[in-house]
């Protein structure tokens, strides 16, 4: 028996994800973010499950990224690099098919003088992250033209907020920059942007965590956790009222409780932000994590959940129950840090 943490992902559950957002807007075309190893769950995997569910259309952040994913799919589908091209990149984008994401003059004038093949032109309209200045619209408009860009695209500040007053200013601001370019495809809703309504979703939208099982869906929309993480218990062991947990003592007991070590921790990618926050799930059972998350362990108080706390007993901290973006705002973060968070030391099973 092997104490290593597992995660188990649901590559069903990706797919039924991803089907979700898709039939929300039945005249775009629904892509699939993939970047930073498919928010850490094996882009390879996810890639090829989605893939073959017929998504045609996928994004990275990295050249590197996009190779790989383009090693997996074959030349069939397109990969959009997000981060666009640096001067060492031009042979990897022409050898594996890549689309570059051109987000800056200087990326413009790369791709004019040694590109070969399509590419998109991002926008900033409002996020002040990455983009073209919309005023390039008024003074370089036939050069942009001239590189024949198959996406225009823009990204969302505050998609998140249904009500915030940025989201209509960009689509405002996006709008006039897609009516200078009347025959290309435009896109501009992220995950939670796919939530805004059927303006935002243009011609291509580009769900990533909704993927994945984060984000905060409407109602109407349903989605399942793409991973469960879960590790074993070590120890159960009584403490009594006035013991102190973990290191620094930060919480003492009130009263006599049974608690358990599991073998979790940050180095495995749960924060140690989450200490006397998060919590576990035995069979079922809430078990709230007491005391300061360490490297390698963490203890949780089984009380309710006596019966099923024996060595080796798996401990859910990720999944059906503790749900990604509740674990993650009881750590103080968001979904898209406890995924791409999870370390190579974490077992990753595929169902």
């Amino acid at each position: 028996m092997s104490f290593r943490p597992r995660a188990t992902v649901h590559l069903s559950h990706i797919v039924a994800n991803w089907q979700a957002i898709d039939q929300l807007h039945p005249g775009a075309t629904t892509a699939a973010v993939v970047k930073a190893n498919g928010y850490g769950l094996g882009a390879a995997r996810v890639s090829d499950a989605l893939s073959k569910a017929g998504c045609s259309t996928f994004f990275v952040a990295h050249v590197e990224e996009g190779v790989m994913v383009r090693r997996t799919l074959g030349q069939a589908r397109r990969i959009f690099v997000l981060n666009g091209p640096a001067a060492g990149d031009m042979r990897s984008y022409r050898e594996a098919s890549l689309t570059p994401v051109l987000s800056s003059a200087e990326q413009v004038d790369l791709w004019t003088r040694g590109g070969r093949g399509p590419c998109a032109l991002h926008f900033d309209t409002g996020i002040n992250r990455l983009g073209l200045p919309p005023a390039m619209i008024e003074t370089h408009l036939d050069a942009l033209k001239k590189l024949q860009p198959v996406l225009v695209m823009s990204h969302l500040a505050c998609a998140d907020e249904p009500d915030h007053p940025a989201n209509q200013t960009q689509l405002d601001r996006f709008t006039r920059i897609v009516e200078a370019f009347p025959d290309t495809p435009a896109s501009l809703a992220n995950s939670a942007g796919c939530y805004l309504g059927p303006d935002y979703a243009f011609d291509l939208t580009r769900p990533g965590i909704a993927l994945y099982g984060g984000s905060d869906a409407p109602g109407h929309v349903a989605l399942s956790p793409g991973v469960t993480l879960d590790a074993r218990i070590i120890s159960v062991f009584r403490a009594r009222a006035g013991d102190t947990v973990g290191y620094g003592a930060t919480h003492r007991l009130e009263e006599d409780r049974m608690l358990a070590t599991v073998a979790l921790g940050y180095a495995d990618g749960m924060p140690r932000a989450g200490s006397n926050a998060l919590i576990g799930y035995l069979d079922g059972a809430p078990c709230p994590v007491l005391g300061r998350i360490s490297m390698d362990l963490i203890t949780i108080d089984v009380s309710k959940a006596q019966a099923a706390a024996k060595t080796g007993a798996r401990v859910e901290f990720l999944g059906a129950h503790a749900k990604l973006e509740q674990q993650a705002a009881r750590a103080g973060t968001l979904g898209y840090e406890l995924l791409t968070g999870l370390s190579n030391r974490v077992e990753r099973f595929y169902v």
